[in-house]
């Protein structure tokens, strides 16, 4: 797979996802990888059961049990119990049916979502659950969140973005090496992943820094691009009419002051004097 490769050969886009990611601007796998986050949220702390408390937390637990049923109105919720040596905690999704199916008991999963108060007991709601065994994408970890649309959602494009992970550290450098080296700046395929994937909040603020200097790069260059090529275009000739002028600031209705009769005269040798004022325009 190429960055000018369509984003329709990205592993797991179908037709309804690329309609999807194409709404978003998204139609090369080099869009696709470029198309960086709006957003963080911070799940890299793992805690035990115990330790939860209300908020964002991720847990490294077993499945004990997982069931699906529906409810009224055709909602349908899938509850699952996730233990660890020190206790277990109830998660609850909201209409998603295969969920129940999905989750394996006796496997051990990272679990991140909103821990709080639900009908009269905490829970972990609709979070994120990866096998450890997986490489976590959207839980366990800093978890980036994209802009998104109807028809695919910002864990679907994670998903996506993983699967392009060895393509995107083809990324070409659009720097210069030595400027790279003394501002010791990660390189752009380093930075983009990191915004993807930050294993640290510190390896985030690296490539932000990065990406930053990047583009204030890019700016300072362009306007010092700018003002050479306007060095070297000659102005146009604008030849000064001497009688029009003395016809013109004599029919004012007013007297023109010290400083305005200056910007006139600006640049006009042998011509300070002879501009009308307002004793020859009542002779």
């Amino acid at each position: 797979m190429k960055l000018s490769d369509s984003v329709e050969t990205v592993n797991g886009v179908g037709p309804a996802i690329a309609k999807g990611i194409k709404s978003l601007g998204i139609n090369t796998v080099f869009d696709l990888v470029d198309y960086l986050p709006m957003r963080y949220e911070d799940y890299s702390e793992v805690l035990m059961v115990k330790d939860l408390r209300p908020g964002a937390v991720t847990v490294k637990a077993t499945v004990k049990q997982a069931t699906g049923r529906y409810v009224r109105r055709g909602m349908h919720i899938t509850e699952a119990v996730f233990s660890d040596e020190t206790g277990s905690v109830r998660a609850v999704w909201f209409n998603q049916p295969y969920r129940a199916a999905a989750l394996k008991p006796g496997h051990e999963y990272y679990v991140s979502g909103l821990y709080e108060l639900s009908h009269q007991r905490f829970q972990i709601m609709n979070p994120s659950a990866e096998q450890v065994k997986d490489f976590p994408v959207n839980t366990a970890r800093i978890v980036p969140v994209y802009r998104q649309s109807k028809l695919v959602s910002t864990n679907q494009l994670r998903k996506l973005i993983a699967a392009c992970v060895p393509t995107l550290r083809t990324l070409p450098e659009t720097l210069p090496g030595w400027i790279v080296t003394e501002a010791t700046l990660l390189s752009r395929a380093e930075a983009i992943e990191a915004m993807h994937f930050p294993q640290t909040s510190e390896q985030l603020a690296l490539a932000r820094r990065r990406l930053g200097f990047e583009e204030v790069f890019e700016l300072s260059l362009a306007s010092l691009l700018n003002k050479q090529e306007s060095m070297r275009e000659n102005a146009l000739s604008i030849p000064f009419n001497a009688e029009l002028a003395k016809r013109f600031v004599s029919k004012l209705p007013f007297t023109l002051t010290d400083d305005q009769r200056r910007a006139v005269l600006a640049g006009i040798s042998g011509y300070g004097t002879s501009l009308p004022n307002e004793s020859a325009r009542r002779r």
